[in-house]
């Protein structure tokens, strides 16, 4: 817990001032912060009790959705109902309580749920009706209910309707809707909500500009959206070309990521690097790499797209974490690169890699996802398995002990 706690400000040197300071390479350590969120969210409490000493997630409980964040992790399961594990600290496992656990909990009150997102201290989650809950800490307006009034269940985003998805940066958050719009609220100082401004909005605002948006993806400070047609788009903070746009110029409003006009797949914004998927399965990202995270074989940052090395087969998703990376081929295997201190590599080591490495031992899946110390995947037979850093119960397997390769979340 203490390393946790040690590096919880980690994400505030980017979004509470301080992005010059933000981390290159090695473990980051904490930069002096504003007295914001950091100051506000106090100890953390782990919750290792037995199954049925806390609201768990039944043994047979199977998944379709999922999403890790920075401590914790999200899932819809089948019955469409949301589950969470690990940090708790402002209430973003949704369950009416501020104490961690290290076994999924129930998040309050939602039904016919079609997806999830996990931030770095807030969750949201989408219906099937198109209405938009957020829940956690909501001192930027993250939340989206027009307040800056922390919840720890679910609450509805302000004057939204029709939602097609939902994604979450640090402390901001984005929506596309069914008509291939998108809309922002939260932090804004470096223009990550993409409407001209750095000034926040605690209640949803409207992209201008844009194209019709076939997806989003928020990171730490940015935003990137890809088009129907392929073309990728990003904005906000790139102070180490994040943004993708061949420059380290900071973006109010979005702009083109450099040479994908078309094609593009998917996108995946993380802490200060992006990744992408292109149509025909190659994986490429820019940004930061003093991890390794861009998976070219180099530390080298870079301001436009670089492919990533060693995927001899095709790629269906690429995922952008914190210091890391990992992507999903078309046979269902899991392959990560970057950061490794903690085995969030799950290679069953904890060596830094520079291009990709397999995870080990981890059942064919459909999805990966990654945090900042650890990632989870979703396997073929909608079970979700968890690795990397354990100290605040987001591997979900009821303990806190790190884990180095894949563990089965408890109750799948």
């Amino acid at each position: 817990m203490t390393r946790l706690l040690a590096c919880l400000a980690v994400l505030a040197a980017v979004a509470t001032g301080a992005p010059d300071n933000a981390i290159a390479a090695g473990r980051p350590t904490p930069p002096v912060t504003d007295g914001g969120p950091i100051a506000e969210r106090g100890s953390v409490t782990i919750q290792k009790a037995t199954p049925s000493k806390v609201t768990a997630a039944a043994a047979s409980t199977k998944a379709i959705a999922l999403s890790t964040g920075y401590g914790h992790s999200c899932a819809i399961t089948t019955a469409r109902k949301a589950i969470c594990w690990g940090y708790n600290s402002s209430g973003q496992l949704g369950n009416g309580t501020m104490v961690s656990s290290s076994v999924p909990v129930k998040v309050s009150g939602l039904t016919k749920l079609a997806s999830v997102d996990a931030g770095s201290y807030h969750s949201c989650a989408v219906t099937t009706k198109g209405k938009a809950w957020c829940w956690g800490y909501n001192g930027y307006g993250q939340l989206g209910d027009n307040t800056t009034t922390s919840s720890s269940v679910p609450v509805a985003v302000y004057g939204l309707t029709k939602v097609k998805t939902i994604s979450l940066g640090y402390e901001h958050t984005c929506a596309l809707t069914t008509s291939g719009k998108v809309w922002c609220w939260g932090y804004n100082a470096y223009g990550q909500l993409g409407n001209g401004t750095t000034t926040n909005s605690s209640a949803p605002v409207k992209i201008p500009g844009l194209p019709k948006i076939a997806s989003i993806s928020l990171g730490n400070a940015h935003s990137c959206a890809v088009s129907t047609k392929g073309k990728a788009f990003c904005w906000g903070y790139n102070g180490y070309g994040q943004l993708g746009d061949n420059t380290t110029t900071t973006r109010t409003s979005p702009v083109a990521v450099y040479g994908r006009g078309s094609g593009t797949k998917s996108l995946s914004a993380g802490y200060t690097h992006t990744c992408a998927t292109t149509t025909k399965g190659k994986a490429l990202c820019w940004g930061n790499n003093g991890n390794g995270q861009l998976g070219d074989g180099t530390t080298t940052a870079s301001t436009k797209p670089v492919q990533v090395s060693g995927l001899t087969t095709k790629v269906t998703s690429t995922k952008a974490g914190w210091l890391s990376s990992c992507a999903l081929t078309s046979k269902g295997k899991a392959k990560c690169w970057g950061y490794n201190a903690d085995g969030e590599l799950g290679d069953n080591t904890t060596t830094n890699r520079l291009t990709p490495v397999a995870v080990y031992n981890l059942d064919k899946s459909t999805k990966v996802s990654v945090g900042y110390l650890n990632a989870c995947a979703l396997t073929a037979k909608k079970a979700v398995k968890c690795w990397g850093d354990n100290s605040a119960g987001q591997l979900g397997n009821g303990s806190s002990t790190d884990s180095l390769v894949p563990v089965k979340v408890h109750g799948f």
